[in-house]
Formats: C-alpha cells, sequence, structure tokens
C-alpha cells in the first residue's frame, strides 16, 4: 500500500493508534519491572492518587467500568497490596486503601508511569508539550461538559 488512506488523517483514528502504542509500551514496563498488567497498575495508582476510595469511584478515577476495577481489585487483594475497609460514611460500601506493600509498589509504579511518560513525550519540544497538555486538558474539559 501507498500513500495515505483518509482514515489516518482522523484525529480519532490518530488517538486511537497512539493510545495502543503507549498502553502496549507501558503493559511491558509494569509487567516486566511489577509483574502488574497495565489496567491492575492503573488501579494501584488511582488507589494511591487518590487514598482510600470505594470500587466505584475507583473506576471512574482509573477509568475502568466497575466490573473491570472490581476483578482487578481482587488481584492486587490477593497479592497484598490493596485492603478493603469499612466505609464509615456507609456501612454497607467498602473503601479500597494501599498497604505497606502496596504504598511501596505504588511508588515504584509511578516512578515507572512518569519515566513512560517522559519517553513518550521526548520527541516533543517543551513548547509542544505545553500546547499538547493544553489542547488536551480543552478536549477533556468539553468532553466533560457533554456528560
Amino acid at each position: 500500500m501507498t500513500g495515505k488512506h483518509p482514515i489516518e488523517e482522523l484525529f480519532t483514528y490518530r488517538l486511537h493508534v497512539l493510545k495502543k502504542q503507549t498502553d502496549r509500551t507501558m503493559n511491558e514496563a509494569f509487567a516486566s519491572a511489577l509483574a502488574l498488567s497495565l489496567t491492575e497498575a492503573r488501579l494501584l495508582i488511582s488507589v494511591g492518587a487518590f487514598g482510600p476510595i470505594s470500587v466505584s469511584d475507583l473506576g471512574r478515577a482509573s477509568n475502568l467500568d466497575r466490573s473491570q476495577a472490581s476483578r482487578a481489585t481482587d488481584v492486587l487483594e490477593r497479592r497484598g497490596l490493596l485492603e478493603k475497609t469499612t466505609n464509615a460514611a456507609d456501612a454497607r460500601g467498602v473503601l479500597i486503601k494501599l498497604t505497606a506493600q502496596g504504598r511501596n509498589t505504588y511508588r515504584r509504579a509511578s516512578a515507572i508511569s512518569k519515566s513512560g511518560n517522559e519517553a513518550i513525550l521526548g520527541v516533543l519540544s517543551a513548547h509542544e508539550r505545553e500546547v499538547l497538555h493544553a489542547a488536551l486538558a480543552k478536549l477533556v474539559e468539553q468532553g466533560g461538559a457533554q456528560d
């Protein structure tokens, strides 16, 4: 095949390709360093960033549906990285929080995430990064306004 196809010029297509590329890169990094899948690492990082959190809120914070968040939480709990506690505000619910081992793994996962992001963005100049961050923030804010 030669030349570009119209679909390759679409923003959504390019964004999807970029997402697949970055997901693959980050999944490999988390798997090799921490034996965690990308989903598990994102969930762990979200718990570390947002503190004790319900499974529903955790799903929203980590951009996972409730069943994905629940499954990954169970895996991380079995591995001793997360624990469930009673939610004082809602006795029927539970809160997810990091264990001591989870806090250590969270620090490592955060460093891997930051390093991966730096590598991905490394091809951009400082100005291009600023423009990209501003444009993405605007698009995300607009998308949130439509919900």
